[in-house]
């Protein structure tokens, strides 16, 4: 298979720099998540109601931007005030319900309102969703409806299956042919989810209309699910593997995949984010502003708990 070789898109972008508005100092926002049952330990602080997994952090950190976060359970014009001063936002994956009324969910919801508003007007806001993010994307987006089956893809690494409208996406425009081949024919995406959307489930849904599957997986088990989709009009991607576990996710009892060529193959997917997040100037409206919102006047805990920590390190939150 001859693979087609797009124009630099990184030479576009700079090119763009020229004609448009564009940051040197991007800032991320990572959405906090609420406290389930599955995600409370013994060393959590009582009183804690949100969190961020501090791979996230350092994925974005280690692509050459800040981040800050983003609270849930905040009032409309506080989203607003955030989107507006940032870059670009990545909703993380973990576990919790995905429908109206959930913290995550609804936040989710908003964060999209808001990303389509500011696309709208011209600023290009980019939106990289994973697992359970790229799960609450599509559900919010097929109008608050359902689409999950279940999989129990639980530390599984697949290849992913390109389809044939993947040179169309904004996603893989930029990809080279290491990069292809290595996703295309190496177990290296890191799964952890118990459940996923089939094609099935997406093609009968309204979806298509308006998003593209860019490839699928195959579980241990036989089950097809959607590995990587993308808005047509809009930035927004969405990932259901976890790209962030290869460089920073290192549990024991585990077979994840940490050599070289997964590493950098993965970290495409924050490369792309970061990199599109540079065409806007959203900034806020003053330095002393922004560093009392930067991730780093947080501190992390080291998760201890037994028989295994899905997060190794976390950001705790108590607003």
């Amino acid at each position: 298979m001859k693979l087609t070789i797009f124009p630099n898109v990184l030479l576009i972008w700079l090119l763009k720099c020229d004609f448009i508005k564009c940051t040197k100092r991007p800032i991320i926002g990572i959405l906090v998540k609420e406290f389930t049952n599955y995600d409370t330990f013994t060393n959590d602080p009582a009183n804690a109601t949100g969190f961020i997994g501090a791979n996230y952090v350092k994925a974005v950190e280690s692509c050459g931007a800040r981040v800050v976060p983003i609270f849930i359970r905040q009032n409309y014009s506080y989203y607003e005030q955030i989107m507006n001063s940032i870059n670009g936002v990545v909703l993380p994956g973990g576990k919790t319900t995905i429908k109206p009324g959930f913290p995550y969910y609804d936040a989710s919801s908003i964060i999209f309102k808001i990303a389509k508003q500011l696309n709208d007007k011209g600023i290009t806001f980019p939106i990289l969703s994973i697992c359970l993010g790229f799960q609450a994307m599509l559900t919010i987006h097929n109008n608050d409806t359902n689409l999950l089956t279940q999989c129990d893809s639980f530390y599984e690494s697949y290849p992913l299956e390109f389809q044939p409208n993947f040179t169309r996406s904004q996603l893989f425009f930029n990809s080279d042919q290491q990069l292809f081949l290595s996703l295309k024919l190496l177990r290296i995406t890191i799964n952890n989810h118990k459940y996923c959307i089939s094609p099935l489930n997406f093609t009968k849904s309204n979806l298509p209309k308006e998003w593209r599957v860019t490839s699928l997986s195959t579980t241990n088990r036989g089950v097809k699910f959607i590995a990587t989709v993308e808005h047509i009009k809009y930035p927004f991607f969405g990932v259901q593997f976890h790209p962030e576990m290869a460089a920073f996710h290192w549990p024991e009892e585990f077979c994840i995949p940490h050599d070289r060529v997964t590493v950098r193959a993965n970290q495409y997917f924050y490369d792309k984010l970061v990199i599109i997040s540079t065409l806007n100037d959203n900034k806020f409206e003053d330095v002393e502003e922004e560093r009392k919102t930067l991730i780093y006047n947080y501190n992390t805990i080291y998760c201890q708990a037994k028989p295994y920590q899905y997060y190794i390190q976390r950001y705790i939150f108590y607003n």
